[in-house]
Formats: structure tokens, sequence, C-alpha cells
């Protein structure tokens, strides 16, 4: 039986494009990265998951990182989504590449650019990068929205969503290189 609490942001996502689609498998979908995680918050949760041994439940979780459930939520989703935690009934374990992560003294988000490619913006923007162009996050959102796929109904806020996304993400896993100036991503050149 499923609560409140560990309904997940990814079986949401299911649904709502299982209800979108008409004879199309959830398969064809990718999974959307909840827009406002950020690395570090990832990070935290693996080392604190790893720290509290094999098995943890949410509430245990949620009070060692000083979050309320609401907040650990998405964070926890996003773990989940990368590979990197496991949830079942409101406990809590590490993956195999969670405890790699976790014991990784470097270069961690590196060693999950693959699980980013299988997620919304980045197989999306990753799909849009032709070799040697650039493009903006306006372009991926168009993208997207028109494949009914968005952060925000508005258009602007929307875009803003996929940009922090890239820039907090895909930036950091080596998958882009980003121009300030132009607020254009490219494929960095060993990936051309």
């Amino acid at each position: 039986m499923k609560t409140e609490f560990t309904r997940s942001y990814r079986e949401d996502m299911k649904e709502m494009k299982r209800k979108d689609s008409v004879g199309a498998s959830l398969d064809e979908y990718s999974l959307m990265m909840p827009a406002h995680v950020r690395t570090g918050q990832v990070m935290g949760l693996v080392d604190v998951a790893a720290e509290l041994g094999a098995l943890t439940d949410l509430a245990r979780l949620a009070d060692e990182l000083g979050d309320d459930i609401d907040t650990l939520l998405p964070i926890l989703d996003t773990a989940e989504m990368l590979g990197l935690v496991e949830v079942k009934k409101g406990i809590v374990s590490l993956t195999l590449l969670g405890s790699r992560f976790h014991k990784a003294s470097r270069y961690k988000i590196q060693m999950i650019r693959e699980q980013l490619l299988r997620l919304e913006p980045f197989k999306t923007a990753f799909d849009l990068a032709a070799p040697s162009q650039a493009f903006s996050s306006a372009e991926v959102a168009r993208d997207l929205s028109n494949r009914g796929v968005s952060w925000h109904h508005e258009p602007e806020l929307n875009e803003a969503a996929v940009q922090g996304l890239l820039v907090h993400w895909a930036i950091y896993a080596g998958l882009f290189a980003y121009n300030g100036k132009t607020g254009k991503f490219q494929k960095p050149e060993d990936q051309q």
C-alpha cells in the first residue's frame, strides 16, 4: 500500500505520461528530473544514507539531513532516478552505484553522467546538440514542450527551469560547455 510519503515523483510522472500517451509505452519516455534539486543535495543525501547504514527509513533520513519530508522527497527521487538509492516501503538503501559514488573522492558527478542522459532535459539537449553547434535552453524547453514535457505552464518559467538544470547538472557532469555571454550550450570537443 502506497502512502503519501512513499509515492515518488517518478511514479507521478509515469502516471501523467500514461494518461497523456495513447498507445505509447512508458519506455518511450524519459523521466523528468525535479527542477530545483541540486548536485550538493544529492551528494549530501547519499553521504548521510551511507553513514546511517544499509537500510534507513525516510523519517530518520529527513531528521539527519535537517529537512522535512516534503523537502526530502524530490532530492530522494532525483537520487533514485540517478540510480544511487533505492526506496521500498519508506526504506532507503544505497545501490551499488550509490556505494561507489559515496566512496569516490573525486569526480562524483561524472560517475553518473550516463544516468543523466536518461533524464530530461539532458536527453533532449544531448540529442539537439549537433557537433560544433551551440544551442540554448529555450530551444530545449521548446522541443520538450512541443512533446508535452514541461516543468512549468508558463514558458518563461519553464525555460528557466531547463536552464537551471542544464547549468547545475550538465555542465558539472561535463555533458556540455556553457558560454555565459551568448547563453548557449555546446558539447565539449571530446564528445563531438
